[in-house]
């Protein structure tokens, strides 16, 4: 006997299925069980389960409904709507990644243009990436930093005392 869960529809497309269910995570038995419960059903012709990732995805027919199959399951509360999309910023509508891309671009490099000193500023921009990069890799542990310093130092042979 299970105890009631609700599964969330994630994602459907035309015969094909994925619902989450979060509080089964880790439980095998349980998704075990859901799928060989899920085959039975007419018009299911495979479940994947994945207990790791709470979620299976159900391969159908598309003359039946696998929701309905999931409400036959007394130990199942499906929930079937959507999560609400997240609203994108107006001025971006419509915007390919390329678009924003040249937005910021000019927007960092048309000051430059009109300034005093272009080339002290071009310098300044083009320096800031490298800094971080430098600033990056020195703030990563020394583990990851001397991989190839540790393997020239474990090639030295260890001096032998007499």
């Amino acid at each position: 006997m299970h105890l009631q869960k609700i599964a969330r529809v994630v994602h459907r497309t035309a015969g094909r299925l994925r619902i989450k269910i979060p509080a089964a995570r880790h439980q095998v038995a349980f998704f075990a069980n859901l799928r060989r419960e899920l085959l039975g059903a007419e018009g299911i012709s495979s479940v994947t389960v994945n207990p790791t990732a709470a979620s299976l995805v159900i391969v159908h027919d598309n003359s039946v409904d696998p929701l309905a199959a999931c409400r036959g399951i007394q130990y199942l509360t499906v929930e079937s709507t959507p999560h609400p999309l997240v609203v994108t910023n107006g001025r971006a509508d419509g915007m390919s990644g390329r678009e924003l891309d040249l937005v910021c671009l000019l927007a960092k490099f048309l000051p430059i243009v009109f300034a005093r000193h272009p080339a002290a500023q071009l310098a300044e921009v083009m320096a800031e990436p490298v800094l971080r990069a430098v600033v990056g890799t020195m703030m990563r542990p020394q583990s990851h930093r001397s991989s190839t310093v540790a393997h020239e130092q474990a090639e030295q042979p260890m001096p032998i005392a007499a």
